[in-house]
This record gives C-alpha cells, sequence and structure tokens, in this order.
C-alpha cells in the first residue's frame, strides 16, 4: 500500500506575511505554469502537492521545492499551515474541491471552469459568503499584456461595440479528456475563457445569446465543441464567438477583434496587438504572455491586502451560466436570457 504522504524536505521558518500553497493536481498546467510561477514567487512557500499519481507528486516536490507529496486531498485540507488551494485538476472536480477547500478555511485558485453546473456555482457563491474565504478563477487572458491594451483602448468609449472571437482548437478532438461531455466539453472547459473575456471588455453584463452548433454525428463525434454564438450584452454591445475543434493547427489559435467609433484593435495568439484609426500601429512579441504569472500575483496580494481577487466568484458564475445557455441556445436553435440575477448573488 504507498504512502499517503512524502516528506520532501524539513519545514522552513516563514516570515509575516508569507502565503503557504497546497495544490492539488500535477498535469501539464500545474507543471510548466503554476509551479514554476509559485516558486519564483516572493511571500510564497509551495507546502504541499496532492496527485494520485505518487511519482508525479513526489517528482514535482522535490522540483519546486515543496515540503511534502501526498495522494490524499485530505492531507491538504487538513494541513493547518496551508492558507491557499490551487486546484488545477480536471473541470468536472473543480467545483466540489473548491467547496471542500472553502469549509476548510482556505483560499482558493481554481482553474476554469469553476463550475459546470447552475447548482455548483449557487453553492460556491453560498460557501464565499459562508466562510469569509475568497476564491478566484484562472481567467488569465484579462491579465495578458495585448489584451489589457485593447481594453485600455475601448475606455474613452461612449457606445456600444462588436466584438469577434474567432477560437481554433484542433487538438480538442476524438480521445483528448476535454472533448469528453462528462468534464464539461469544450465550451466549459475552454470557451469560458472567451465568455469572461468579452464580458470584461466591454465592462457589461450579458444578457442573451443564440448559438449554432454542428451535428453530433460520425463525423463530428461531439458536435457541441464545434459552435458559433451571439451574446448581446447589457450596454448594447454585441459578442460573437466561433469555437471550432475541427480546423487545422496551421490556421492559428485564437483572435479577437473589437469595432467601436471609428477603431479597430485586434489580437492574435497573445503575440501579435493590431490597431487601426486614423493611422496603423502593429506590435508583436516572440513571446506569448499569457497573464498567468500576473494573475496569480494580483491574487495573492489580494489575499494580503484583505481585498478582492481580481477575479471573484460571481466571474466564475458569469462564465459557467453563459455557456450553460449558450449550449442551451444550441440545442434548442432558438435565443437564451441569461440570468444572473436574483437567481446569483453578486459577491466580491
Amino acid at each position: 500500500m504507498p504512502r499517503k504522504r512524502v516528506d520532501v524536505r524539513t519545514p522552513r521558518p516563514h516570515g509575516s506575511g508569507t502565503l503557504r500553497v497546497g495544490l492539488v493536481g500535477a498535469g501539464n498546467l500545474a507543471r510548466w505554469v503554476h509551479l514554476p510561477i509559485l516558486q519564483k514567487m516572493a511571500g510564497v512557500e509551495i507546502r504541499g502537492v496532492c496527485s494520485t499519481s505518487g511519482a508525479r507528486g513526489l517528482s514535482y516536490a522535490k522540483r519546486f521545492g515543496a515540503q511534502y507529496c501526498c495522494a490524499e486531498y485530505d492531507e491538504i485540507l487538513n494541513d493547518r499551515d496551508v492558507d491557499v488551494v490551487f486546484v488545477l485538476t480536471r473541470n468536472q472536480h473543480h467545483a466540489a474541491q473548491t467547496l471542500a477547500a472553502l469549509q476548510a478555511g482556505k483560499h482558493v485558485f481554481v482553474e476554469k471552469p469553476m463550475a459546470l453546473t447552475r447548482e455548483e456555482c449557487r453553492t460556491l457563491e453560498q460557501a464565499v459568503r459562508d466562510t469569509g474565504r475568497q476564491v478566484t478563477v484562472g481567467f488569465n487572458r484579462r491579465f495578458a499584456p495585448f489584451y489589457r491594451e485593447q481594453k485600455a483602448r475601448l475606455q474613452a468609449r461612449s457606445s456600444p461595440v462588436v466584438i469577434n472571437c474567432r477560437v481554433n482548437s484542433p487538438g480538442i478532438s476524438g480521445a483528448y479528456w476535454m472533448a469528453d461531455p462528462s468534464t464539461g466539453g469544450a465550451i466549459l472547459g475552454e470557451a469560458c475563457h472567451f465568455v469572461d473575456l468579452m464580458h470584461w471588455l466591454v465592462e457589461a453584463e450579458p444578457v442573451s445569446v443564440s448559438a449554432f452548433s454542428l451535428p453530433t454525428g460520425n463525423v463530428h463525434p461531439v458536435g457541441e465543441n464545434n459552435i458559433v454564438s451571439s451574446f448581446r450584452f447589457s450596454d448594447g454591445s454585441i459578442g460573437n464567438l466561433t469555437y471550432c475543434t475541427v480546423g487545422s493547427r496551421t490556421s492559428g489559435g485564437e483572435r479577437v477583434e473589437v469595432f467601436g467609433e471609428g477603431v479597430g484593435v485586434m489580437t492574435e495568439d497573445f503575440t501579435r496587438l493590431d490597431v487601426r484609426a486614423a493611422a496603423r500601429r502593429t506590435r508583436s512579441s516572440w513571446w506569448a504572455d499569457k497573464g498567468y504569472a500576473e494573475l496569480v500575483g494580483s491574487f495573492m496580494q489580494s489575499l494580503r491586502d484583505g481585498k478582492a481577487p481580481p477575479v471573484t466568484v460571481h466571474d466564475g458564475t458569469r462564465a459557467t451560466i453563459g455557456c450553460l445557455d449558450m449550449l442551451e441556445s444550441a440545442r434548442g436553435s432558438e435565443p437564451r436570457p441569461i440570468v444572473l440575477q436574483p437567481d446569483f448573488e453578486r459577491v466580491g
């Protein structure tokens, strides 16, 4: 029987203001993104790494300086020295593991999607109110430099805009786990990024959505992972989202265009910004800064300062509800109203 916990190093003394992190889920996102960010961040200590793969958990704990690795999530939850839990498991586990961490008195960083159902959203919003703990969701695009500049170009506007998001994800098909509907599929699992992004860009609530998807059959095993949708926002803006898994990798990943008041601003794959107004301005970067480090750093600082997190539990709710209504519209071939109030009370 494998040991439930393996201590990798002796505890280190920590100063006041140090936030100690327990991490559950040791996949690629943990290895290549979150663990390196946390390891380099001042005032942060990685306490424990929880993984169902003992060898991987031990490897990551040693590599990134954690005190211990474990196979049971309860080990993280019962560790009184853990202040913040990072939930980086597969999508269908996010809500339950986030709820358990809140009830254990921990703050939570949960990768998107925060939840897969309306009831899970209600439960998590209530848990944040009841526990006084904070949740932030991994909507990193809010912190990506080119998306931030794109938003800055909208700040002085006085009229609605049109947003076009085109997302090409050919890797999410076939046997890939996110293609499985039980995980929420590609729409809840990845397209939620762009529901959140459109809201953040216009700073207005989505009020309705119309959507169509490819038929499900032999050619498209999960047709719902290929969808064209149009959102209307409370300020009159329109956001169009085309999400597909049947394209070619050579077509690029994501392109977001915003048009309004004589200006067009386009971002592409985190590496290109194109502004077209009276004069044209283009910027490019060889490195795709996706905003992960800035998001994590902002969340940690908000906890130290006792302020609302950069992405709230209600932001997680909005994205999930928007995706659910998008799917329901596609299934029924009719528009769907998006209702966040009074069913969902804003938190944070």
